[in-house]
């Protein structure tokens, strides 16, 4: 006997009893699918979603040792002092993610106007900074977030 043959010979208030139990499992895995998706506590600061001061600096100077030594964007940062890009660096990710670090570097456009970047450095840096908080297993959401709220210094940074 097919399933639908079985609904039918039930009374209707046991097949309407059925009907809600079924669609409030299918609704709670639903539920449980999206919050897995986005893996996010809701109130909890980006800063901290990042894995806070310490977590930022990590990425930032992996991120930043890395596009240093890559030959297509090495040139960029020839004559950088190293250490003090990367204080400044962790600290304007820090503040672009609402943390409590004070960033005291130059704005975006002022800071790389010599710099003559292109739009493909600017894409390597993002590229990297992607994997460094993959690597980082920063929650997706979270990783997002920051990406989109760096990309507007794109137009400051790329002038070729």
């Amino acid at each position: 006997m097919s399933l639908n043959l079985r609904l039918a010979s039930l009374p209707p208030s046991r097949r309407r009893h059925l009907q809600l139990a079924l669609l409030g499992i299918a609704l709670s895995w639903s539920l449980a699918a999206l919050l897995a998706c986005t893996s996010t506590t809701p109130g909890t600061p980006l800063y901290l979603q990042l894995g806070g001061e310490r977590g930022i600096e990590a990425i930032t100077d992996r991120t930043l040792d890395r596009v240093s030594t890559d030959p297509r964007s090495q040139r960029s940062f020839d004559g950088i002092k190293m250490p003090y890009l990367k204080k400044n660096v962790a600290a304007y990710v820090c503040k672009v993610a609402d943390g409590p670090c004070v960033y005291e570097g130059e704005t975006m456009a002022n800071s790389h106007a010599q710099s003559n970047i292109a739009g493909s450095e600017f894409d390597l840096m993002v590229t990297v900074m992607r994997e460094e908080l993959d690597r980082a297993q920063v929650p997706t959401a979270a990783k997002n977030e920051l990406l989109r709220r760096l990309a507007s210094t794109r137009r400051d940074i790329v002038t070729r």
